[in-house]
């Protein structure tokens, strides 16, 4: 199976009734398609999704998605990336998701001068990484963090001039 990562955007915030609606819509064509669900990420503004799936491939869950009428920014595969010595688990309070798209491709050199840099300040700052989600083609990052605010993130990265997207709180959903 292969890991996608499906983002949403919305102009008008999600509803209860309309992500059970979509969840209604769209599983039964995941699951026609043999993709199953893992875990997703909603912001605390309701404005913005991260949804992860183990699926034959992303065209599997991009026409479950367009079957469903289910509304979708972006649809990628990725791959994990995990700290060293096993992964924090969430702590929801503190859940924020940093985005960042690196239109040139993260090489591993660089990935490890990033890490290198802002995972000790991470530390001094009481911020733990959960974990990675890169693009295949490396031009995506989500990471899953605990910390005590976003601002905290932000700064580290600018810091040490480090690019970002958006980093924001996350409430998790799971099946």
């Amino acid at each position: 199976m292969t890991l996608i990562v499906v983002e949403t955007t919305v102009e008008r915030p999600f509803t209860a009734e309309g992500l059970q609606d979509a969840d209604r819509r769209v599983m039964p064509c995941l699951e026609a398609r043999d993709a199953k669900w893992r875990y997703s990420l909603l912001s605390s503004d309701w404005q913005r999704m991260i949804c992860t799936f183990e699926a034959p491939d992303a065209e599997s869950v991009r026409e479950s998605y367009r079957k469903g009428g289910v509304e979708f920014s972006k649809i990628w595969v990725a791959q994990i990336i995990a700290p060293e010595g096993g992964s924090p688990v969430w702590n929801e309070p503190f859940l924020k998701v940093f985005e960042g798209t690196y239109l040139g491709g993260f090489s591993d050199e660089q990935w490890q001068e990033a890490n290198r840099l802002i995972l000790p300040c991470y530390a001094q700052l009481n911020v733990e990484w959960i974990r990675s989600y890169m693009s295949f083609n490396r031009t995506r990052i989500v990471c899953e963090l605990n910390a005590p605010d976003a601002e905290v993130i932000r700064e580290s990265h600018r810091k040490f001039g480090i690019p970002f997207d958006r980093v924001w709180s996350a409430q998790l959903l799971k099946p």
